[in-house]
């Protein structure tokens, strides 16, 4: 027996078995690699829709409300609340902006205006100055002129608060409160299921 030729013979079919084994796991590795990033182009592409349906509901609030700043506080990260941040908002072309004032604001600086947002479905505020008991809070509307203001809370299917829409006028609200909570609430049923979430870059 030519045991050389027999030891070769299965020193060549174990090499053969693990470089086989090894393309293998690459084909693999390449197939999730692919995989991984067809699914993440589907999700930005949703999260694009998704962001430019929330603007949509934004700007129609905006001149129905005759509202002169609309925007979106959110809270981050989920579930571990610790910031507030604005990412969608839309506004007259005079009035200045609200987002560079809330831009990963943390949550202790307005702790309580924030467990108002958590906790209250709708806030019609007439009197900046009796009905927001933060003073923080106070202190960023009135420096950017806004005197009056809706709010109303955004839930997620688990109904735990996922942000706020904000609508704010520098003169008096015209509409209703009865028909700001109906205008209110259609909208955020628009928006909360599909708003895209605050992430650490925002």
């Amino acid at each position: 027996m030519d045991w050389a030729n027999i030891i070769n013979a299965i020193g060549v079919i174990i090499v053969a078995y693990f470089t086989y084994n090894q393309y293998t796991k690459n084909k693999i590795t390449d197939y999730k690699l692919e995989k991984w990033k067809e699914e993440d182009k589907v999700k930005n592409k949703r999260r694009i829709d998704n962001g430019m349906i929330v603007f949509g509901e934004l700007w129609d609030l905006l001149y129905s409300l005759k509202a002169d700043r609309v925007y979106i506080i959110q809270p981050y990260p989920l579930g571990h609340e610790e910031t507030l941040s604005i990412y969608f908002e839309v506004k007259r072309k005079w009035a200045e902006p609200m987002k560079p004032h809330i831009q990963k604001m943390r949550i202790c600086e307005v702790a309580k205006f924030a467990s108002e947002l958590a906790k209250n479905l709708f806030m019609y505020i007439t009197d900046i100055q009796t009905q927001v008991d933060d003073r923080y809070a106070q202190s960023i509307f009135t420096s950017c002129g806004t005197n009056q203001v809706i709010v109303k809370r955004l839930s997620d299917n688990q109904h735990d608060w996922v942000g706020s829409i904000v609508c704010e006028f520098v003169g008096k609200i015209e509409i209703s409160e009865d028909d700001a909570r109906v205008e209110l609430h259609n909208k955020a049923t628009n928006i909360q299921y599909i708003l895209p979430s605050i992430d650490g870059n925002s």
